[in-house]
């Protein structure tokens, strides 16, 4: 259940396969950019770009469907994202509307992307559109994700600022994110927590999943004076489980914020459990 190792941003250098006029029909027959949580379909995926970088495909604890994550500064605000209490949807690769994106990169006379094989004006995306909910409303942000230095080139700037008045119109705010926003022992931890779902269908009986959780959660205040290793090593001994289990319900409650911790300290197998906290309310949640 081990993610992907953490490995330093490139700059990524994307070359979409070719797209005419038909094709991005086609694309919006297949409800490209369409739908909401499990049913959004990006308008983008890492099958239609070809990458001279690295790419993702990552489960969402939020949407429980595959996110496309075209580099890793993508991959890292996206396992923020997920892990955020008050975002409640995430939608990658977003398509924006062409007749707007056209008329705003008319009236400031910027060149409106175009696909270089076809001369197809092409469908311009944010990396990000984002549900957050505040002060018990459900808001919208943007989310323009980029390496610094790119910013500093003339074009990807002109790009930019189209889509920012694209999203003004919409009353949206855009934010930008580069690499230099992320803090890497965050990262790290967060991508630790990457884990996959229990699956119910695996289980000896029903429940089987939550009564080994609800055990190991139980068992935290008592054995609070081992260390992280000491302590999965110690339940799966004491619960009969596959040597590994508990280690995996730990990255699952803590994913899932059964169990806490500061997760601005390095997650390892030497953590003192004493700093992890458990919310009783949350005891006997689903865990599948």
């Amino acid at each position: 259940m081990m993610g992907v190792p953490l490995a330093e941003a490139p700059i990524m250098a994307y070359q979409r396969i070719a797209l005419d006029e038909d094709k991005i029909a086609r694309l919006y027959k297949e409800g490209r950019g369409q739908g909401r949580g499990a049913d959004y379909l990006p308008w983008l995926t890492i099958y239609d770009v070809a990458s001279k970088g690295r790419s993702h495909r990552v489960l969402g604890g939020k949407t429980g469907r595959i996110h496309h994550l075209l580099s890793d500064i993508e991959w890292r605000l996206f396992l923020y994202l997920d892990w955020c209490d008050d975002v409640t949807d995430i939608r990658e690769q977003f398509p924006l509307n062409r007749t707007n994106t056209r008329r705003i990169a008319e009236s400031l006379g910027i060149r409106h992307p175009t696909d270089n094989a076809t001369k197809t004006s092409l469908v311009m995306t944010t990396d990000f559109l984002v549900d957050v909910l505040r002060d018990g409303k459900t808001r919208q942000e943007a989310c323009y994700v980029k390496p610094a230095s790119e910013l500093e080139k003339r074009r990807v700037l002109e790009k930019l600022e189209i889509e920012r008045r694209f999203w003004s119109e919409q009353d949206i705010p855009l934010r930008i994110f580069t690499e230099q926003e992320f803090s890497p022992v965050l990262t790290k931890n967060l991508q630790w927590l990457q884990t996959l779902s229990f699956d119910k269908q695996s289980e000896p009986w029903v429940g089987f999943h939550q009564q080994q959780a609800d055990a190991v959660v139980a068992s935290i205040p008592r054995l609070n004076h081992l260390d992280l290793r000491r302590f999965c090593i110690c339940l799966d001994k004491e619960l009969s489980l596959e040597l590994g289990s508990t280690l995996a319900l730990m990255r699952h409650m803590l994913k899932t914020k059964v169990v806490s911790v500061d997760m601005t300290v390095p997650l390892n197998d030497h953590r003192p459990m004493a700093e992890f906290s458990t919310h009783a309310r949350l005891v006997g949640q689903e865990v599948a």
